[in-house]
């Protein structure tokens, strides 16, 4: 008989966001395995019918979620399920009304700020849920431990491309949301005064038209790997550092060549293999940029490459199937 998992987040899979992301991989490595089954509880599934959603503003970034499933569906859903692994929990625990009588595991994927934490740690007092915890960077830590005393780091994952070499394309690529912390006016900035024989290339939410760049608004998943693989060095310009880099080793995974400011979350990815420059400085962005020679980017990217085999789905995938096991 199988093992039946339940994968819960409030996030609507309508929009692209790297726990949506997180939670299809997953979802489609556990119908993989024999002896365990999967299935997805979340805002605009096929699974389960779910609530309207709305949009706030939750660490600096526009979320879709849906706050309120429909009762009968989510007690159905629970039904089935032998373990319940909830991505994100602070919503589902205070609105969701979780049956206490099931087997919870719980990932956390944010690097929330310390206000949200204060404010976690203290309705989590009134929330008396038996769970076990995990987060995926060092950087998610402490949101993990305003829930649970332990938490065990399981890392994001992606599906390794071995057939995969660096991309002979001279282009830019800005991935993100048209959001401060994103910084796409970096990117722009750098369009504009800097003078090379790159295209520019921008994924994002919106629809804009922009000197120089080419624009694609919200691409599917082929369209988006297909644009990867047109562009040679991929511009992570956060502001902010997340807790872990997806669209990084996405890029990687692609072809791309990744470039990154100095934040901790492209540091944890990275490491030793990173190329980075002073965060959201125009001119130490360019300064790098001008000392990359092309003959050395293959090189640079492979060692990237060599870097982000540690976050293989293959090898994630065993770390949840020994937690999933401990039930």
């Amino acid at each position: 008989m199988n093992t039946k998992i339940l994968l819960v987040t409030p996030y609507s899979f309508k929009h692209y966001g790297g726990v949506q992301n997180q939670v299809n991989l997953l979802n489609t490595s556990i119908n993989k395995i024999k002896k365990y089954e999967s299935k997805i509880f979340a805002p605009d599934t096929k699974e389960f019918s779910f609530s309207k959603t709305i949009k706030i503003k939750f660490n600096s970034s526009i979320s879709t979620i849906g706050l309120f499933p429909n009762r009968k569906s989510l007690l159905k859903a629970f039904e089935w399920a032998d373990i319940i692994h909830i991505h994100e929990p602070f919503i589902p625990i205070f609105f969701w009304r979780l049956p206490k009588n099931k087997k919870y595991i719980v990932t956390h994927h944010a690097n929330i700020s310390k206000i949200y934490l204060i404010f976690m740690k203290f309705l989590y007092i009134f929330k008396n849920l038996s769970c076990i915890s995990t987060h995926v960077s060092p950087l998610a830590l402490s949101n993990a431990l305003s829930l649970s005393k332990y938490s065990t780091l399981i890392p994001n994952a992606i599906e390794i491309n071995p057939e995969m070499t660096f991309n002979f394309n001279r282009s830019f690529l800005f991935i993100g949301r048209n959001e401060k912390r994103k910084n796409l006016d970096l990117f722009i900035k750098l369009s504009s005064t800097y003078e090379s024989n790159y295209k520019y290339n921008a994924i994002t939410n919106e629809n804009l038209t922009i000197d120089n760049i080419n624009v694609y608004n919200q691409p599917n998943d082929q369209e988006r790997n297909n644009i990867l693989r047109k562009s040679g060095i991929y511009l992570s310009l956060n502001t902010k550092s997340e807790s872990f880099g997806i669209t990084i080793i996405e890029a990687i995974n692609n072809g791309c060549l990744v470039v990154s400011s100095n934040l901790p979350s492209s540091k944890y990815v990275l490491e030793n293999s990173g190329i980075y420059f002073e965060n959201n400085s125009i001119y130490s962005l360019i300064e790098v940029l001008d000392n990359l020679k092309d003959e050395e980017l293959p090189k640079l990217w492979k060692y990237q490459f060599e870097q982000i085999q540690k976050f293989n789905i293959k090898n994630i995938i065993k770390m949840y199937l020994s937690i999933y096991k401990h039930f």
